[in-house]
């Protein structure tokens, strides 16, 4: 093998994959780690201060993100886009695109907390691990000054922000700059600055390793082959400059076009008596006013808070003691 096609080679299911790897004619070393995991070292003659994750496919049907990288890792091997900084692409959950749903026994990107004994129950969990520990072994091999991981998703229902970012909270900083600057260059839309450490992989590499991290919602789900990716082009071409340059240094605070918002609080799902007072087609970022019903739980009342609330990803279908919704509040700057 001396090519992989991102999409696939990942979903040949019927192939078992083993470690290869090979030179491309630029002397970039390609690394094909295990299924979905595939590594691009550079051939360099000066230190990069970067290291790269790219993830994408955690919710196997959120396809459009797949797709873009697809299209830069076949660029990258054809020699039409120069690296400058070691890369790690990852294709998280190809069973679950086989099967055209979101996930097969649980929510993914919600077991990055820590590496769990794989059991019966739940696919995803031995899944987790082999994720966390991809990561863990590139940003130990590729002990880079800027660490970063964009971990690219779309949403499942409309949004007021065709595209935006949820910036994890972490011990190591409080607001990455390098993160919003690239989020503007590339018309991000919007930035949610969660209010708790969470169990998302971008939460894992900032918590972790101190990475610029980021889960970026690009648009909305649709199925392979029926994405239209002329609408993330500023994105697309933002991310191929960040990949293709050698310095993403400076913390001084930018000046951005991303709106930014703070998490309020999470609404937890308890019961199955769980129910939303608003329609289940509601668009992201809708504004509530201050006191307006918003859920109920077994006889708990959900309302907005004092100054009003948005919700995003509200989903009265999710398991219990999982995230239903989050309540965010415009930072006014």
């Amino acid at each position: 093998m001396d090519h992989i096609s991102f999409i696939q080679n990942t979903l040949d299911l019927s192939v078992a994959v083993k470690e290869k790897s090979w030179l491309l004619t630029d002397g970039t070393l390609v690394i094909y780690h295990s299924r979905g995991v595939v590594e691009f070292v550079p051939s360099l003659d000066f230190t990069s201060n970067g290291a790269v994750v790219l993830s994408s496919g955690l919710h196997g049907n959120e396809t459009s993100p797949i797709e873009l990288l697809d299209t830069i890792i076949e660029d990258i091997q054809s020699g039409k886009l120069s690296l400058t900084q070691p890369c790690l692409f990852i294709y998280g959950h190809p069973a679950a695109t086989q099967q055209h749903t979101r996930f097969i026994d649980t929510n993914l990107n919600r077991l990055f907390s820590r590496y769990q004994t794989p059991d019966d129950s739940a696919v995803e969990v031995a899944l987790a691990n082999r994720l966390m520990e991809s990561v863990d072994r590139f940003f130990t091999k590729h002990d880079a000054q800027e660490k970063w991981h964009l971990d690219l998703h779309c949403a499942i229902r409309s949004s007021q922000h065709y595209t935006f970012a949820i910036h994890p909270y972490n011990s190591h900083y409080k607001r990455s700059e390098p993160l919003l600057r690239f989020l503007s260059q590339s018309k991000i839309e919007a930035c949610l600055f969660s209010e708790a450490p969470s169990s998302t992989f971008s939460w894992y590499s900032a918590e972790h390793h101190g990475a610029h991290a980021a889960t970026v919602e690009l648009g909305k789900v649709a199925k392979m082959g029926e994405n239209d990716l002329t609408l993330l082009a500023d994105f697309e071409k933002e991310l191929r400059h960040f990949l293709s340059h050698a310095s993403h240094k400076g913390n001084d605070k930018v000046t951005s076009s991303v709106i930014e918002y703070q998490v309020t609080r999470s609404i937890i799902k308890h019961s199955e008596q769980f129910e939303f007072h608003f329609p289940s087609d509601l668009a992201n970022f809708t504004q509530f006013n201050e006191n307006e019903l918003l859920a109920e739980d077994e006889g708990v009342k959900y309302r907005a808070q004092r100054g009003g609330e948005s919700i995003v990803f509200p989903n009265a279908k999710v398991e219990k003691g999982h995230r239903a919704c989050l309540l965010v509040q415009k930072i006014e700057n």
